[in-house]
């Protein structure tokens, strides 16, 4: 039997959130969407490196959603 996967999301700008991905092939994606974290337009790491939404993410991972920076 497969379970949840729990993961702490920061999202700049956003908060921080604790968040529980129903079993199956969690992703990235899925995690930021939980707590409703915008993923337009923002870079994300998982555990501090570089992460594509359709990574998959493992219990305890530490997901960060970072906007892009803009500027002249």
């Amino acid at each position: 039997m497969e379970r949840a996967v729990h993961v702490n999301v920061t999202s700049f700008g956003e908060g921080r959130y604790q968040v529980e991905v129903p079993p199956g092939t969690p992703t990235v994606e899925e995690a930021l969407r939980l707590p409703g974290v915008e993923t337009t337009g923002r870079r994300v790491a998982v555990n501090g490196h570089p992460a594509k939404l359709s990574s998959t993410v493992l219990e305890g991972d530490e997901i960060t959603s970072i906007p892009r920076v803009r500027g002249g």
